[in-house]
């Protein structure tokens, strides 16, 4: 059941991952997409190839975290563990924010999508599982 529970908060992730990028995509698209041919501009096949991926690395982030949460459950509280997972988006923020000028309040978003579902979510599903 963890690894339900790993794929089934991974899988959450990428759905809500993936509506923020689409709506990004089409009210502010990156420059790739604004200087192509505006009759054949590959929106949609870069939105679907975004969902595909998202699909994939999600739920395997997912039922990693998952996992580790089951493996340390006994030995240390969850805050410890919240806290690991915060720790671990504090070393991904500078790239990514770096990465992402101009959408920060969006990175925002995202992070704290990520803490809520990989902080809360997954321990409160694997402690039931």
């Amino acid at each position: 059941m963890t690894i339900v529970a790993g794929f089934l908060s991974g899988t959450l992730m990428a759905l809500v991952f993936v509506a923020h990028l689409s709506l990004m995509f089409v009210y502010n698209p990156p420059s790739f997409i604004k200087t192509a041919d505006p009759e054949d501009n590959h929106l949609a096949r870069s939105i679907l190839m975004m969902h595909g991926v998202a699909l994939v690395i999600w739920p395997i982030i997912g039922i990693v975290t998952a996992v580790a949460y089951s493996a340390v459950r006994g030995e240390v509280s969850d805050w410890v563990f919240v806290a690991g997972v915060l720790v671990i988006e504090l070393l991904m923020a500078p790239v990514l924010f770096i990465l992402a000028k101009g959408r920060r309040l969006h990175l925002l978003a995202e992070f704290a999508a990520f803490f809520i579902i990989f902080g809360v979510v997954v321990p409160i599903l694997v402690s039931k599982a």
